[in-house]
């Protein structure tokens, strides 16, 4: 018997230790779980930004056809046959070079015939300056004299008759298709051919009369083949119309487009945009902006202390905000750390 009490007192002891340890085991717990609840409410640090000021650029996109810069189609000035065809469709020719030769032999009889007389005209003249000024009259080598010219001036007219019957390029471009071949008769103002030079392709589209003024030559453009969807060219505004239509209200803008390897082709369809230069606006980090139901705001340092700015959100690039309020450049905003705040709070701002 006397083992077995003692045996019991030893086990009370034993459990009133486990009693204590886990009591004191607990409290340390509930201390631990305190203190990790208090670092989670611990507010974020606060971090201020300047305000920058940025150039707002407005995009306007419209839809426009191209030309190519020159393009004409050419014409005889004068009735015949023609003797050939020297051009294919679709090839390149030079300026001034010869597409079609029409029968010319009358126009080249008449030049044999200008040349001629103007040198017989010619050689009474010189005769009449060998002589004495007593051998002949003032008037008779006058006569020679005027003669001379009269000569000279047929002969430029039967020269220029000649070249009429060969149709040349106006300017270096790309030849269209043709359905004459030699023999055709061909009338004063028949079409022969179109040529293009599709060195560069202007491309006309409207602008609203609200930005009308705001356009300006020069300004760059960025146009995208709407047929071939991911390739941009780039260009500039060439020419602007003098007056806003008045039953659409806008203006007919031309850009230029360059076209060295000539891969573009006049008459396309091009989606084109234009970037006009505005105002300035300043500008703040989109994490700067809060919001709540009169809108956005920021939080702006005064001294230490913070004040709300509504603003109104003009435009985003990215992570910047362009915004319109009552900020001014050198103005120091909350990047950081804003949603706890209150107007006319203390803040420390962290480094």
């Amino acid at each position: 018997m006397p083992t077995v009490l003692q045996y019991g007192r030893g086990a009370r002891r034993l459990l009133g230790c486990l009693a204590v340890a886990g009591v004191v085991l607990g409290v340390g717990s509930l201390d631990a779980e305190a203190q990790r609840r208090r670092g989670n409410n611990k507010a974020p640090p606060i971090t201020f930004v300047e305000v920058k000021v940025e150039r707002l650029n407005e995009r306007i996109a419209a839809v426009g056809t191209s030309r190519a810069r020159q393009q004409v189609t050419l014409t005889t000035r004068i009735a015949g046959v023609i003797l050939g065809v020297q051009f294919e469709g679709g090839a390149k020719v030079a300026a001034d070079q010869a597409l079609v030769q029409l029968l010319s032999e009358p126009e080249a009889i008449a030049v044999e015939t200008a040349e001629a007389q103007r040198a017989q005209a010619a050689d009474a003249v010189a005769r009449y300056n060998r002589l004495s000024e007593g051998t002949v009259s003032r008037v008779a080598k006058a006569e020679a004299e005027t003669a001379l010219k009269v000569a000279d001036a047929a002969l430029r007219r039967a020269r220029q008759d000649l070249e009429r019957m060969t149709i040349r390029a106006p300017f270096a471009g790309i030849m269209g298709l043709s359905n004459l071949q030699t023999g055709d008769y061909v009338a004063v103002g028949t079409p022969i051919a179109t040529i293009d030079d599709r060195s560069t392709l202007i491309i006309e589209f409207t602008v609203p009369e609200a930005v009308a003024s705001s356009v300006k030559k020069g300004l760059p453009v960025r146009a995208n083949l709407i047929a071939r969807s991911g390739q941009v060219f780039n260009g500039t505004v060439q020419a602007l119309g003098t007056r806003i239509d008045p039953d659409s209200r806008t203006l007919t803008v031309r850009a230029e487009i360059p076209n060295r390897d000539l891969t573009l082709i006049p008459g396309s369809t091009f989606s084109v945009s234009v970037r006009l230069p505005g105002e300035e606006a300043p500008q703040v980090p989109s994490l700067a902006i809060q919001w709540d139901r009169a809108g956005a705001y920021v939080w702006r340092l005064t001294g230490d202390k913070v004040e709300r700015v509504s603003i109104a959100i003009l435009a985003r690039n990215s992570d910047r905000v362009l915004v319109d309020g009552g900020l001014k450049v050198g103005d120091k905003v909350v990047h950081e750390g804003g949603s706890s705040l209150r107007p006319g709070q203390t803040v420390k701002p962290q480094s």
